[in-house]
Parts: structure tokens; sequence; C-alpha cells
């Protein structure tokens, strides 16, 4: 496992396999006298005598631990104090640790352990540093040993979390930042590819929502220790993936990146998913909705977990009408946790769609003076590394993600980061899809920014472009196109496109698109649909048609077009020409 050299398998003498099938069957007896115990509800201390014996012989017996936890809490069942019985179990463990690092049931079991003895201890500081110290040394170890034991590494994480709610209002409490970094840093020393070490790195520059990140590390200082690993093992991903955090992700919070007026609604985008709550546009304050990507009824009712869109509809406590400069202030949840929030805030004018005062717009990358000379020497150094090692691939697709970071998608970068593509697709061709998928997004900003650049107006062509999806950020950017083509590709679903609550006319035919046709009805603009040759069918109690589509194409989906006219007719009451096969077209008023 994770290239490690099988230990080669000694075969036992018959004397060592007879003691190992005597000891099986005496085992296996115990086990059954165990199991009849815990069925009958026995707690005593002969039980856990006879467990610990047990698990001692085979600790992978999750039944086993879970009545010991049972014995440890019952009441009655020793009359040992509850502390003394678990610094007794933390021994049991070790014992079990030595025989198997990688067993669930012995990780959990420890876990739960320590959490009771931090309730013990809880008026005892001097006890609960010893415990931590143990604990650390531990897990230290364990890590030196193979530092990939992911149970290891969550219960190091499950004990410095208990130990932060600990010390929250300990005025000398421990700094548990530091021995995080100390512990990634020493392990990234002994061997460059550690994932979880540089995982852990990250994880301490995070800022949380409403909360600066836990260090703050000289982030040119840090890329100048990556470039160490990267000279020293050019092919290793773990420190790639560490780079393009930092280059690209580091610090990073969701941003409002524009806003637009469409049917005089107010619509706020982000650069990327957020769950939001509430907003205050110029001065007046209101809740936020998540632009709808669906049209069909809901056959349950809404999962009580909150929506999470890069688009969201504005709803004002009272009327307002929004056309100069505004001020956007949003309170959202940019982390999965839902007990802290943050705000983003945004100034500028919206994207009139109504009254089309948007032609001068243009939506651009925001980078800070420091991240662009950060990019711009980051870039030079992957040069000059392709100089020596020209068939690395990890720095040829960091560079070309850098440089689509740090400019905008013209010809000479898009020219350079498709030359780019081709070379890594057959330096690795098992992961030529994932290439091509990452030029077809190339293709597609690029038309996205010509189209922006002209006034986001006309139609916005993307066909034949290899596309399998529309990322949400992709489909935020284009809001408030009208006409959009997207022919020939490889589409599965609609998926965020509709969120494009302003298109008119839309033309998917020839992608491999499932589902129900039903589910473009979100837009209720749309008036020319194209969804010919794809995979669509129809559930004839979901229908509520636009009330302006004129015409629509169903040709090629066997599903729909097997309905025949009269359904059809009835399914599309406003479509004065319905397109469903070879020849087959009804026109009506």
């Amino acid at each position: 496992m994770h290239g490690r050299v099988k230990k080669d398998i000694v075969e036992p003498t018959p004397e060592e396999k007879a003691k190992q099938r005597e000891q099986v069957r005496t085992a296996r007896s115990l086990f059954a006298k165990l199991l009849d115990l815990r069925k009958s509800q026995t707690y005593n201390d002969q039980a856990l005598e006879m467990t610990s014996k047990a698990l001692q012989f085979h600790p992978e017996f999750p039944t086993l631990w879970g009545y010991r936890r049972e014995l440890l809490t019952s009441t009655g069942s020793t009359e040992k104090p509850l502390q003394e019985l678990l610094k007794m179990e933390m021994k049991l463990l070790e014992k079990a640790l030595r025989k198997s690092q990688k067993v669930y049931s012995i990780w959990f079991h420890r876990k739960w352990v320590v959490e009771r003895l931090f309730q013990e201890m809880n008026a005892d500081e001097e006890a609960i540093r010893n415990l931590l110290s143990t604990e650390l040394d531990l897990c230290n170890q364990l890590l030196a040993v193979d530092e990939r034991n992911f149970h290891c590494w969550n219960h190091r994480m499950n004990l410095m979390d208990l130990m932060r709610t600990w010390g929250k209002d300990k005025s000398n409490s421990m700094d548990l930042n530091a021995i995080d970094l100390k512990l990634s840093t020493d392990l990234i020393n002994q061997n460059f590819s550690n994932y979880s070490a540089w995982h852990l790195r990250t994880l301490l520059q995070q800022p949380l929502a409403g909360e600066e990140p836990r260090m703050k590390l000289n982030v040119e200082e840090e890329l100048e220790w990556v470039q160490q690993g990267i000279y020293t093992e050019p092919n290793d991903q773990s420190v790639w993936l560490y780079h393009q955090w930092l280059t690209l992700e580091h610090s990073q919070l969701p941003r409002i990146t524009h806003c637009a007026i469409l049917d005089g609604e107010f619509f706020i985008f982000f650069s990327r998913p957020v769950c939001a709550s509430v907003a205050t546009v110029g001065t007046v304050r209101g809740c936020l909705e998540a632009i709808p990507r669906s049209a069909l009824k809901r056959t349950r009712p809404r999962s009580v977990r909150r929506s999470w869109s890069v688009g969201w509809r504005f709803l004002p406590e009272t009327e307002a009408k929004f056309r100069d400069e505004v001020q956007i202030t949003v309170t959202l949840e940019s982390c999965g946790t839902g007990l802290k929030q943050s705000t983003s805030v945004f100034n500028g004018q919206p994207f009139d769609l109504d009254t089309e005062m948007s032609s001068n717009q243009e939506l651009k990358c925001e980078l800070s003076e420091e991240k662009k000379e950060i990019l711009k020497s980051e870039l030079m150094r992957i040069d000059e590394l392709l100089e020596i090692e020209p068939d690395c691939r990890w720095a040829l697709l960091a560079r070309m993600r850098l440089q689509l970071a740090s400019s905008p998608p013209e010809e000479a970068t898009l020219s350079s980061c498709l030359s780019s593509l081709e070379r890594m697709s057959s330096l690795d061709p098992l992961r030529r899809n994932f290439y091509a998928d990452s030029k077809a997004d190339a293709l597609m900003m690029q038309s996205l920014t010509m189209w922006s650049g002209q006034g986001r107006k006309g139609d916005l062509k993307l066909v034949g472009l290899g596309l399998k999806k529309i990322s949400p950020t992709a489909a935020a950017f284009a809001f408030g196109v009208r006409i959009l083509r997207l022919d020939e590709n490889e589409l599965h679903e609609f998926g965020p496109l509709l969120g494009l609550l302003s298109l008119i006319e839309l033309s998917v035919s020839k992608n491999q698109i499932r589902g129900d046709v039903a589910e473009i009805f979100a837009l209720k603009r749309l008036q020319y649909v194209d969804l010919s040759w794809n995979y669509l069918s129809a559930n004839l109690g979901c229908w509520n048609p636009p009330e302006k589509l004129q015409k629509i194409d169903l040709s090629g989906n066997t599903n729909v077009t097997e309905l025949g006219h009269e359904k059809l007719s009835q399914l599309f009451p406003t479509a004065w020409k319905l397109q469903f096969g070879e020849g087959k077209c009804l026109a009506h008023k």
C-alpha cells in the first residue's frame, strides 16, 4: 500500500501451525462466552478481565471494544474509580496498537477513552497536559514509522480540537499551532512526499469564516522551501499540490464578483458557491434566495440543509430600484460548520440587463500587486525548471494554471496553454480526458471573455468545444446572455445552465443530456429552444412551459417523440412550431 514493498510471508512450521490452531480454538471459545455475557448484560470485574485477555490476543474485534465501553460506564461493574479504569484502558490500547496500527475499532475506542479522561480530569490542568503530551508522543512515534497512517492523523486532529476547546479560557494554554507547524516541518524535511503534512500546513494558514488564519506564514519563504522539494523530485504530486494552493488559493475567501438587474429583480454573484443568508443593497435590507436550477416539482419536501450557490436573487424587505453604483454587504457562511458568519462587501454598478446599460462593463480578475508579483516570479521559476525537465507534466500544468490566473486568456496565453495541454496529454495518456476537459474549459473562458469584452451582446457561441459540463462560476460569468449555442458538445445535464434566467434562445443539439425536458422550463423567458439529439424524456405530470415559448425541436429524443402529435401539442400549447423527428413538424397557432 502507498508504494511500500510487502514483506515476505514466512511459511510456519507444522509445530507452529498446530500451536496456532490450538490458540484459535481457545480464542473462539472465549469469544463465544463473552458474546453470551454481553447478551445477558453481565457487567463485572471478571468480564473486564476476560475481554482484556481476548483483545490482547485479537484486537480487531469491534464488538468486544463496544462491550468494554459498556463495562466501563455501567454502575456497579467494579469498585475501582472510573479515572483509574480509563488509565488502565490506555495501557491495553497501547498493547493493541503494537499489534495493529490501522484498525478502526482500536482508534475509535482510544478516542472515546481520551474524551472520557478529559471529562474526569477537567479540574486538573497538569494531568490534562500530561495526557496531551503522552498522546502526541504516541502519534509522533507512529507517524515516524508510517507518515501516511490516516487513523493516527485523524486521532491527532481530534485530540488537537479537544485541546483547543479546553484551552480557550486558559491564559497559559499550550501553543498548539506551533506544535502543528513543527510536526509538519519535521515530517516534510524527512520526506517531501507527505500529503498529510502539506495538508496540515494549509490548514494552519486557511482563514475560517469570521476568523483570521491560525498562523500567517511568509508566502515567499514557503515558496522558496517548496522549490527545494520540486528540484529534489520534480514529479512528486504532493509538493505541486501545496504549490498550487500557495499561489492560487492561499487566503482566498469567497467574494462578490458582480451583480445584475433582470426583470426588475436584483441578482448577486460570487467567486465560488456560498451559503448566503441576508444582504443589504444600498440602504435596503433583504434575504437571499438561490437561483433555481430546475422547474420540476419536488416529490419530497426540501431538505432543512441550506442551499449553496454562486448566484442569488435578492428579495428586498421594501420596494426599491437599483440603477446606479451600489454598495452590497452579504452575510455568508464560507465554511460548512454553520457556526460562524462572515461578510462580503462589493461596490460597483450592476449589469442592467433590462435597459442594456452594461455595454461598457467587463468582468476582470481582481489581483493585488503582491499577488501579481508572486505569480510572475513563479512563472519564471517554472520556465527555468522546464528548461532542465521539459517532460515534467506537473510543471507544465502549474504553468498553464498560473498563466490563466495572472492574465486574461488572450490569444498568446491561450496558445501556450493549449500547447502545454497537448504535451501533457502525450506524456500522460492515462489522464488524457482530464487534459481534454481542461482544454475545453480554456476555450470556453476565452469565448466568454471575448463576449464580455464586446459588451455582453449578441450570440454566445460555445459550439464543438468538447464541453462535458458548465461550471457554476462560468454560468455566473455568462449571466445576461440572451442567445446561447452549445451544440455538438458532450454535456450530460443542463446543470448551471438553468440559472441563466435571461435566455431567450437556447441550442444544445447533439449533446448527451439526460433527464426531463421540463427542467429547462425554469427559464421563463425562453422563446426558441433546440434540444434535438439528446437522451431526454418527458414526465407528463410536471409540465409548465414558458408562456412565450414559440419553437422547440425535440428530434432524436426517442422517449419524447414516441408520445406522438396529440400529446406533444397539448404539452406545448404556446409553441407555433414543434419539431420532433425527421420530417415531422407540428405547427399550430
